[in-house]
């Protein structure tokens, strides 16, 4: 793992270890807002409450014993790619590896909701973690919480999860229950959950309206709050690195493309010269493999012929079946979220030694 800060601990993946259709538990980005909370199973209890019928609280073994369902899921953080964003925005420095796919397992939220009864005047589920700590410029002691709207929260695949990757969830990921949003960034599955609140208006607390919102160029940052919700269109190539050398000839290029909503369709790749000219990029389709799921990328790969000496981008374009596609650069704003910009890769090619 590439640790990007220490405190809070936030660590991403490098590249070439997003090949796999899953991504190891070891090698799966770590995003934390305060420290890891320690929890205690035994006296565990997860609060549903507001406009329901029947507030409950609910133990770790009880929670176990409800039907539970497994969730394919790509997981990317909503600062993901923020270094290539210029001018530098605010927030954890990332560059690509905030991003990881996981075989989630748990309760469907929705089971949950259904079970407590929800009322007519709900609008949005807020869900509270067990991190807490202090942030630049707020008073007092804040623990982490989101928003989303009851819609999403009864989608069959928005869980409780408790296991990833077959085993139960570690610290780092959440143990013992986690919220996953599958189609949304990850700011939205909550970690170390102890809370659910369902409430009759939009959440106003302090990261649904402040970190992880688009804030663009000129606008009023207290007036100018569209939450950052389901992930973009995007794709990014894992291999071959940044900078690699590569001997002339044919190689394949491998990388992975996802988005929130709709399956990826189409995935493009571009080798030009360094200084050549993108509207005749000579765009070749890359071939998509399997295996596919709802919600998590399409693995592809592309036969690229690197002939000419010399320097060279590699870059690479998704769409998905709704026709949305990657900008070559994505909007400017203030926390550089959702960055989706054409992911361009430098490379070296050399010519091949004559025997």
């Amino acid at each position: 793992m590439d640790v990007v800060t220490r405190t809070p601990y936030c660590a991403e993946t490098p590249l070439p270890a997003l090949n796999a259709w899953i991504t190891p538990i070891s090698r799966f980005f770590v995003r934390n807002h305060f420290a890891t909370p320690r929890i205690d199973l035994e006296s565990y209890r997860l609060a549903v409450e507001g406009e329901v019928d029947g507030p409950l609280t609910i133990s770790y073994p009880e929670l176990r014993k409800l039907p539970e369902r497994n969730v394919v899921a790509t997981m990317e953080c909503a600062g993901n790619s923020r270094t290539r964003v210029y001018p530098p925005a605010e927030g954890v420095p990332w560059k690509h590896g905030a991003l990881g796919t996981a075989r989630w397992r748990g309760v469907p939220l929705g089971s949950l909701l259904q079970r407590v009864g929800v009322r007519p005047t709900a609008t949005e589920v807020v869900l509270e973690g067990a991190d807490h700590g202090r942030e630049a410029g707020v008073a007092g002691d804040l623990s982490y919480a989101m928003s989303i709207p009851i819609e999403k929260a009864r989608d069959p695949d928005t869980i409780l999860a408790v296991e990833m990757n077959g085993l139960d969830l570690d610290a780092r990921h959440g143990f013992p229950v986690r919220a996953i949003v599958p189609g949304w960034y990850g700011m939205a599955s909550v970690k170390w959950l102890t809370r659910i609140a369902v409430v009759d208006r939009p959440y106003q607390g302090y990261f649904r309206t402040r970190p992880y919102v688009f804030i663009h160029e000129g606008d009023d940052p207290e007036s100018s709050k569209k939450p950052v919700t389901s992930l973009q269109v995007k794709s990014l190539i894992t291999w071959p690195a940044e900078d690699a050398v590569l001997a002339s000839g044919r190689h394949i290029v491998r990388g992975v493309a996802w988005g929130g909503t709709e399956a990826i369709a189409q995935v493009e790749v571009t080798l030009r010269p360094i200084d050549g000219d993108l509207r005749q990029a000579g765009w070749q389709p890359a071939k998509l493999l399997e295996p596919r799921a709802r919600f998590a990328w399409a693995r592809w790969e592309c036969s690229v012929d690197f002939d000419t000496p010399g320097y060279h981008v590699l870059r690479v374009s998704a769409t998905d079946k709704d026709g949305n596609t990657q900008p070559l650069y994505a909007p400017w704003n203030f926390r550089g979220v959702a960055t989706n910009s054409i992911h361009a890769v430098p490379v070296i090619v050399r010519p091949r030694r004559r025997r």
